[in-house]
């Protein structure tokens, strides 16, 4: 999006006729009476309109307190919830950033800066971290944010029997140490500069010290919860007592449209402020409707079918590599796409992340050596199935894509559609193969980490690798950046030949909000501003919905939107509108 710079007349004016003007404009003022205001006082008609659209641009772009948001994600189910360590899914993410906080959070540039820490420091050799806890933080319910709420939480992530699913992201800790009630230390048995940026991500979300039961969320974020059915909607109200200035609007509601056509018909009709994913070919759509936007950032996001290597079929390597030949890229990023990816090369680290490797030889469509794979795998006639849903844009498509391909060659490919409401817990993890969507992390380590390692929670394709997990674990301490180059060009070769997962291509983030919807930010790891954006800084500008002049039929007003020759300007919250009319 591109940010509306101020005119040059505006910026001749004083403080105090900025803010004349300005206030002038938020009363209601019409165009033509601020115009006969103007020349009455000397000024020319065509300074006159230019400064009148000036001041309603710096009107229209300062956050205000109030207002009520609807925010359509695309999948959500019985597994939904409201713990840090089991979140799975962007909607549990977007959920956690409103209701908790973290010690650190994520910047734009994919670095951190200190959060509920006010301070974070390292040895030399990054083994040992230290947290200084801001103070004066409560929890939603009044207790005081301290020491002993950061080591419940960490500890959580710790031990084999540890129900965190970014347990592996924090596996080098070996105690945290309480300092005092405002400071704590990790210590570790590894180097890992990644620590303060893996702790920023979306599972490290402080809880309340003790707490066990997740029905609801009793955190430290910008807002708290109201409402939280599981499968259903959350609805989240400000936190009046945030510790620093707090969220702008007064509630946010949130939940699931799993349909994508569904989804974007209620965004189009209103129903919604925002939402996710919206489908590539529904863009120009959204670009041509009034008061909608369309959101698009490049991302090291994917889409892939994940293999099972422990099982029979979908463990035949040459199977396996038989599909990757078979996928037809270009198609994929020019068609179903419409440019908004690039190719995938069967392995997670793309060009947006800074550690990617681009000496590996990209892999395209080439049906012969597919066949030869194919042939050398002794499948046969025997079916291969491959659970898909419409988890992301596209999914279901590469699917179909590979089917036909390899039908050419006689792999029989039996796509079995699937809803994407519990998808994540009822499918991705168990069946041999299906189609899994990833979200960007902040670095290469911890996206292989989480995904790839060979005890990671989320190991989608169960692949064991020992020199893999040394060589990742090992990493973490280079500081040559010639050596750490190498060692992640040999990781992500390890994953491109060897590895169950076929990633066809990296998706750019394709999200459609109202114009009316200020604020998001993006830190380019999910939809929605990353879902880890700020969400203090989100306002909805004007009214809670539009309104119709109370005296022309038919005559839609909404903030600074003239319906034609009998139009009218609408201010104030929802709770104590006022109308200016023209004369």
């Amino acid at each position: 999006m591109s940010e509306k710079r101020n005119d040059p007349v505006l910026e001749t004016l004083s403080p105090a006729d900025r803010a004349r003007f300005l206030n002038m404009v938020k009363k209601g003022i019409s165009r033509r009476d601020f115009m006969h205001y103007m020349m009455a006082a000397g000024a020319t008609a065509a300074a006159s309109g230019t400064l009148f659209t000036g001041v309603s641009d710096v009107w229209a772009n300062t956050p205000k307190k109030g207002g009520r948001i609807v925010m359509a994600n695309d999948q959500h189910g019985p597994n939904d919830t409201l713990d840090p360590a089991l979140f799975t899914s962007a909607i549990d993410y977007f959920r956690g950033r409103m209701f908790y906080g973290s010690l650190t959070t994520l910047t734009k540039s994919l670095g951190y800066e200190p959060e509920l820490a006010e301070e974070v420091l390292s040895n030399a050799d990054a083994t040992e971290w230290t947290f200084k806890i801001r103070k004066g933080v409560e929890f939603h319910d009044g207790k005081t944010l301290t020491a002993d709420d950061v080591i419940y939480t960490m500890n959580r992530h710790l031990g084999k029997d540890s129900i965190s699913n970014a347990s592996s992201l924090v596996g080098m800790v070996k105690e945290w140490k309480k300092v005092n009630d405002y400071e704590v230390k990790a210590i570790l048995s590894s180097p890992n500069a990644d620590l303060p940026i893996a702790l920023g991500t979306f599972h490290f979300k402080i809880v309340k010290d003790g707490t066990e039961d997740f029905s609801t969320a009793v955190g430290t974020g910008p807002y708290k919860c109201k409402e939280f059915k599981p499968g259903v909607r959350a609805i989240a109200v400000r936190n009046e007592n945030y510790y620093t200035e707090g969220g702008y609007l007064d509630e946010i509601e949130h939940f699931g449209i799993g349909d994508p056509t569904a989804r974007l018909n209620a965004f189009l009709a209103g129903d919604v402020d925002a939402m996710v994913n919206l489908p590539p070919k529904a863009i120009a759509q959204v670009e041509a409707a009034p008061g909608k936007e369309v959101w698009a950032l490049e991302s090291g996001a994917y889409i892939d079918i994940a293999c099972r290597m422990d099982m029979p079929v979908s463990g035949n390597k040459d199977l396996v590599m038989a599909m990757k030949y078979l996928m037809d890229r270009e198609r994929l990023v020019k068609g179903v796409y419409k440019g908004q990816a690039s190719l995938g090369n069967d392995q997670p680290i793309g060009k947006a992340y800074f550690d990617h490797s681009p000496d590996i030889p990209q892999r395209m469509l080439d049906p012969d050596k597919a066949k030869y794979h194919f042939d050398k795998s002794g499948i046969g006639n025997t079916t291969v199935p491959i659970v898909a849903a419409e988890v992301a844009p596209g999914t279901i498509d590469q699917c179909l894509f590979l089917q036909r391909e390899a039908s050419k060659i006689g792999l029989n490919i039996d796509v079995k559609k699937v809803t994407t409401d519990g998808y994540w817990g009822a499918v991705w993890l168990k069946a041999p193969m299906c189609v899994v969507s990833w979200n960007m992390r902040p670095t290469a380590n911890i996206m292989m980490t989480l995904a790839y390692k060979s005890d990671a929670a989320w190991n989608e394709t169960y692949h064991q690798d020992p020199e893999f997990d040394k060589i990742l674990v090992e990493v973490r301490g280079v500081t040559d950046p010639a050596k750490r180059k190498e060692m992640y060009h040999v990781l992500q070769e390890k994953i491109h030949n060897d590895n169950g997962a076929i990633i066809p291509i990296h998706r750019n983030y394709v999200d459609a909000v109202s114009s009316k919807l200020k604020g998001l930010s993006y830190v380019p790891l999910n939809n929605f501003g990353g879902a880890d954006g700020d969400f203090i800084y989100i306002w909805r500008f004007a009214t809670d919905k539009d309104v119709p002049c109370p005296s022309i039929s038919g005559v839609v007003a909404g903030p600074m939107n003239p319906g034609g020759p009998n139009w009218c300007f609408i201010y104030g919250d929802h709770e104590n509108l006022t109308v200016s009319l023209p004369s």
